[in-house]
């Protein structure tokens, strides 16, 4: 027997969503908070110039996610990099 929840079989389409969506945004969240960790000037040396490239990444994902949920939206994939 696997150690994996399996979905229930009567799940709708709607009922899917808001148990993939909950741990999903709980997830980015999370991740966001971990990323506000890096601004601890005692731990970390970093420019403007630096943050402003981390924060533009994000929002243009953001963007492009929020997108998605618009119909006929286009699928764009962002990675970030130095």
């Amino acid at each position: 027997m696997s150690s994996t929840p399996q979905k229930k079989l009567t799940d709708t389409k709607k009922d899917r969503f808001k148990r993939l969506a909950e741990p999903r945004v709980t997830n980015v969240l999370k991740t966001l908070r971990i990323l506000g960790n890096l601004s601890n000037s005692s731990n970390y040396q970093y420019s403007n110039e630096e943050v402003v490239k981390i924060f533009k990444v994000i929002r243009e994902q953001l963007d492009l996610v929020e997108k998605k949920f618009d119909a006929g939206a286009q699928k764009e994939k962002k990675e970030f990099k130095w």
